[in-house]
């Protein structure tokens, strides 16, 4: 496919030209220049595109031709009518021909773009615009294709809510049918919602029944343990042959995995924990589902990095762990996100995941190992944060992204900021540690290559009902030492009884 002075080339099934201007014998112009034109005797036709010619450019004689239009027989150039001169002779009109030709010049040859017999699109190709004009080209309106699987994605549980509506106590908004049902499409399905059910089997059980019906795959989230309620690897037992394949697997996390398959469909329920049914989707689901897309397996890309700390792993079981990577001394610096498989915001604050192998008891500091990347590359900030975090350091943040500055935070508390910054691992370590000897927040952290610079002051102080004799009318001092609340150093250990947090001084952050 090309563009060629204003016109569209497709599939060149005769030789065109190129330009506007005149097909010609390219012998006819030998010598030709401003002071020695070549004058050849002008045909009685203009060809246009989509016209075929009628007549033959014979020895001296020459046709107009336009863009696109089929080359005579006979011609073998064509000089472009910028380097022409028309005349009226009582002969006819002829040209002055003022620059000399070569053989093909200005023309495309027949099957120059695509021959007869050529493979244009393979087998297994994904169609997009560029596809489909090279389709058009070829005069092909149709063509097999492999369509997008339809995945029904369902959520198990009483206490599930619908994101948009009031949460009630004891209630869990359904974050699972989301994250699925958007990676359902990102690997290349059509997802079909059916919403959160209830832990009644015979609801559950006609819902995965109508969902097999319509679908090509189904995903369950939640009740796939052998606990209380847990109803689904019961229910997929009841569908058809062959029925459970797998019902647990050897990760971390990801254990309560079940896989089925019923009449040839194939059947998924992750467990409840977004964390963990974001992986073992990833792991498991994807693929089968690109496959029937007729996609190709996806290969992960990865990176080489340092674990800093020592991360413990549990034998038995492969350990997927998420980590956040920052720039260091000697290269990439892998932190572990150690939120639990709860945790909705682990995937968005990692970069990747190392895998821990389920005979070892965990990957040792400063020990350099493989960092399988999400999302396809790492993305480096502008700014590296560890230390501590509060709601405060949120709004800053903020303001830094409407400036167009991007910030990684990485919340390993005050102290572990602080042995951050000392190696070179992040730009700014928000601490608030206090020296038990002096009382004074901070100072005594300092180390060559670093400097304390103040941010904010904040108070914090206890909440109690209004109806508290032992709060009412009294200052937060006395109230504490009255009821025997006592602080407990260094800062950061929390209080005994309540685990009040000493930042309950008012001190520079």
């Amino acid at each position: 496919m090309g563009d060629v002075d204003g016109k569209n080339f497709s599939v060149i099934a005769d030789d065109c030209a190129g330009v506007d201007g005149f097909a010609v014998r390219a012998a006819d112009t030998i010598g030709a220049g401003d002071r020695a034109p070549r004058r050849l005797l002008l045909n009685a036709e203009v060809i246009a595109s989509g016209h075929p010619p009628t007549l033959e450019v014979r020895v001296g004689t020459a046709s107009a031709i336009a863009t696109g239009g089929a080359v005579p027989r006979g011609a073998d150039a064509v000089v472009m009518i910028e380097h022409t001169g028309l005349i009226e002779t009582p002969k006819g009109p002829v040209i002055d021909v003022r620059r000399a030709a070569t053989p093909g010049q200005f023309v495309a040859f027949a099957g120059s773009d695509m021959a007869r017999g050529e493979t244009v699109l393979r087998r297994g190709q994904q169609i997009s615009s560029r596809e489909i004009g090279i389709l058009a080209a070829c005069g092909i309106a149709e063509i097999p294709v492999v369509r997008r699987p339809k995945v029904a994605v369902l959520s198990t549980g009483d206490e599930l809510v619908l994101p948009g509506t009031p949460l009630p106590p004891a209630g869990v908004y359904d974050s699972n049918g989301a994250i699925v049902g958007a990676a359902v499409e990102e690997a290349g399905g059509e997802a079909v919602h059916y919403g959160a059910l209830p832990d009644d089997e015979a609801k559950l059980e006609a819902a995965v029944r109508r969902a097999l019906a319509a679908c090509d795959m189904v995903v369950l989230s939640g009740g796939t343990s052998k606990g209380v309620g847990d109803l689904s690897y019961r229910i997929l037992s009841r569908l058809g042959p062959p029925g459970v394949l797998v019902h647990g697997v050897a990760l971390k996390p990801g254990k309560p995995l079940c896989l089925a398959v019923s009449d040839g469909k194939p059947i998924a329920v992750l467990p409840g924990f977004p964390t963990s049914a974001i992986f073992t989707f990833h792991a498991f689901v994807a693929p089968i589902i690109r496959a029937r897309a007729g996609l190709p397996a996806e290969a992960a890309q990865s990176v080489k990095a340092t674990v800093p700390v020592r991360i413990v792993s549990e034998m038995g079981r492969q350990e997927f762990v998420l980590v956040a990577l920052v720039p260091g001394e000697h290269g990439l610096v892998a932190f572990p996100i150690g939120k639990g498989s709860g945790a909705v915001t682990s995937f968005s604050q990692a970069d990747g995941f190392v895998a821990i192998d389920a005979l070892s008891t965990g990957l040792d500091a400063g020990l350099t190992t493989e960092v399988t990347l999400i999302g396809g590359r790492a993305k480096a900030p502008d700014i590296v944060i560890m230390g501590s975090h509060c709601v405060a350091l949120d709004a800053v943040l903020g303001a830094l992204a409407d400036s167009g500055i991007t910030a990684r935070t990485i919340a390993v508390g005050s102290q572990g900021g602080v042995v951050a910054a000392e190696r070179g691992e992040c730009d700014l370590a928000p601490v608030h540690l206090v020296d038990p000897a002096s009382g004074v927040y901070n100072a005594h952290l300092l180390r060559p290559g670093l400097a304390l610079v103040k941010g904010w002051q904040r108070m914090q102080g206890f909440l109690h009902r209004g109806d508290d004799a032992r709060f009412a009318g009294r200052r937060a001092a006395d109230a504490i030492s009255g009821i025997g609340i006592r602080y407990r150093y260094p800062a950061g250990e929390g209080y005994r009884g309540l685990r009040v947090c000493p930042r309950a001084h008012r001190r520079d952050a």
